[in-house]
């Protein structure tokens, strides 16, 4: 009985994809995500260094119902500390000291609580030389498992950024342009990347559903797709041996973005260069398209220039490439390599074997002259 059927595929095609994450400035810079340099950015935008308003810090206190006026705080007496050390030689990541309150905040992102609080709390109590109010919270991320600590209040970075966006606006109106605005604004998605808020569940319920209702069906289709995989490795590698009999052939596989499987094929007596042949969903039809792409290396051919300038005068002759199809076509040159590329007419697997072999024969040929 083949359980593959109509209905399963309906149902799989109603599926919404889950949507790719948006990077930022901060998290393609590496090291975002650890606690010191996220902890260090965090103190910059509550007011660390002068020149750099503290944005953040005024979305802090609203979470943490600071009495004060925010809207005009007087940034005079704000001194922001971070690794703050106790007498106990311990260290509070963020103090905010001001005049009119202090703020003691213990930073985590991926470890567990296990920290001196009362040798925070003391420090903090020391620190008061004005009657001021303190403040105290651990932020974390949204995923975070955090056990609940007594007089510090969890505060979750979701909580923080809607705070901060709300104020955005009003923060950054009737001020000039500058590139802490950008930074600021990259900065909270940063926050919300890290917060965990949108991946507590890496995948939707109505997709996880589907899932574990026709699980056995979704590796059948697995094994298929692995099976068709192999499949096409040999399929190209058997049209390889027919056009080059004498030598030796590895391969290598790539996964490349929206779907796209590339089978390299490395014949020996070609040295460096080598033929791919590449297989993607056509969205039109939801089937299989096939294209080729040849790459001469310089080792095997010093004149790449000379040869890629004969490509472009000639790739649109009809004795090139016959079964090519001429407007689906790249030729580049990058200095160490000469990429040619061509799709099909109909974008069939015996259309791109008989690309392949013309492509074959013209790689060959030129490396022939070389």
């Amino acid at each position: 009985m083949d359980i593959l059927t109509d209905a399963f595929f309906q149902q799989l095609d109603a599926l919404k994809p889950e949507e790719a994450k948006e990077h930022n400035f901060f998290s393609i810079g590496g090291a975002g995500y650890f606690e010191n340099p996220t902890s260090s950015l965090l103190a910059l935008f509550m007011g660390m260094h002068e020149d750099i308003p503290p944005w953040l810090l005024k979305a802090l206190m609203v979470c943490l119902k600071v009495e004060a006026d925010i809207d005009q705080l007087d940034v005079t007496s704000l001194t922001v500390s971070r690794e703050a050390r106790t007498t106990e030689g311990n260290f509070l990541d963020i103090v905010v000291y001001h005049q009119d309150f202090i703020i003691g905040i213990e930073h985590k992102t991926i470890s567990a609580i296990n920290n001196p609080f009362c040798s925070y709390e003391r420090h903090l109590q020391n620190l008061a030389d004005n009657s001021q109010t303190i403040y105290r919270c651990i932020l974390a991320p949204d995923a975070l498992p955090c056990k609940p600590v007594e007089r510090w209040p969890l505060l979750r970075y979701s909580q923080l950024l809607s705070s901060a966006r709300n104020r955005l606006g009003h923060e950054l109106a009737g001020l000039p342009l500058s590139k802490w605005h950008i930074f600021y604004t990259e900065f909270l998605n940063h926050l919300h990347t890290l917060s965990g808020a949108d991946s507590t569940m890496t995948m939707n319920h109505e997709n996880q559903t589907f899932v574990d209702e026709h699980f056995v069906q979704l590796l059948r289709a697995k094994n298929l797709l692995n099976d068709f995989e192999s499949a096409m490795v040999e399929e190209a590698k058997n049209t390889l041996l027919t056009l080059l009999p004498d030598t030796h052939i590895a391969h290598s596989i790539n996964n490349w973005r929206y779907d796209y499987k590339a089978i390299h094929l490395y014949p020996e007596c070609w040295g460096s260069t080598y033929l791919s042949l590449v297989y993607y969903p056509d969205k039109r039809t939801g089937r299989i398209r096939y294209y080729l792409n040849g790459r001469i290396n310089v080792r095997d051919h010093a004149d790449l220039p000379c040869v890629h300038q004969w490509l472009i005068d000639n790739a649109l002759q009809p004795a090139f490439l016959p079964s090519a199809n001429k407007a689906d076509r790249e030729i580049k040159l990058n200095g160490k390599e000469l990429l040619i590329s061509f799709g099909t007419p109909d974008g069939t697997l015996d259309s791109a074997k008989r690309l392949m072999a013309e492509i074959v024969d013209f790689i060959s040929t030129t490396l022939k002259q070389k």
